[in-house]
C-alpha cells in the first residue's frame, strides 16, 4: 500500500512534502504575525494510506525505539491519548519511508543514540526504556460513557 502510494518517491522534493501529503502534518494556522502550533492534523491525503500508517506505527512503536520512544514522550510527558501518540508516530513513520524509499535502502532500527541494533536488542530497549505503564494508560483512557445515562428503574411493591 505504502510503495502504491508513494510511487516515485523523487516526486516529493522532501519527506516534510510526503508527510503533507499523507494528511499527517499539523494544519497551517497563520494569521498575520499569528502562527498557531498544536493544530489538528490536515487529513489532507488519501484516508486509507494515513490508516494504514497510523496501523503500522502501533506495530513500529513495538519493534523501533526511536519511535517507541517518541510513542513513549507523548503518553507520558505530553499527557496525549493512545491514538495521538500513535498519530505523530505515524507522522514520523510517514518521513522514514519517504526517507528510505528515496534512498533506495532497507530500514534500519536503531537504537536512541543511532546505533544500529538486532529486532531482540530493540525489543529489551522498548521494554526497559520506553514502556508505558498501565496506570497511565488507564489515566488516559475517556471517562465518557457511550450513549445515554442509564435510567433508573422504579420496582413496584
Amino acid at each position: 500500500m505504502l510503495a502504491s502510494a508513494i510511487g516515485d518517491a523523487k516526486r516529493f522534493p522532501n519527506a516534510a512534502a510526503f508527510k503533507s501529503f499523507t494528511g499527517l502534518s499539523p494544519r497551517a494556522s497563520e494569521t498575520g504575525n499569528t502562527d498557531l502550533k498544536g493544530q489538528p492534523m490536515s487529513k489532507a491525503g488519501p484516508r486509507r494510506l494515513r490508516d494504514q500508517l497510523v496501523q503500522s506505527a502501533n506495530t513500529a512503536r513495538r519493534l523501533d525505539p526511536q519511535l517507541a520512544e517518541i510513542y513513549h514522550r507523548q503518553m507520558v510527558e505530553r499527557g496525549a491519548q493512545h491514538t495521538k501518540a500513535l498519530c505523530v508516530v505515524a507522522a514520523k513513520l510517514a518521513e522514514r519511508a519517504w526517507l528510505v524509499m528515496s534512498r533506495g535502502e532497507p530500514y534500519v532500527v536503531r537504537d536512541s543514540s543511532g546505533n544500529e541494533v538486532t529486532r531482540e536488542q530493540a525489543k529489551e530497549i522498548i521494554a526497559e526504556q520506553f514502556n508505558v505503564s498501565e496506570e497511565v494508560r488507564r489515566r488516559k483512557r475517556s471517562r465518557k460513557t457511550k450513549g445515554k445515562a442509564p435510567h433508573q428503574v422504579l420496582v413496584g411493591t
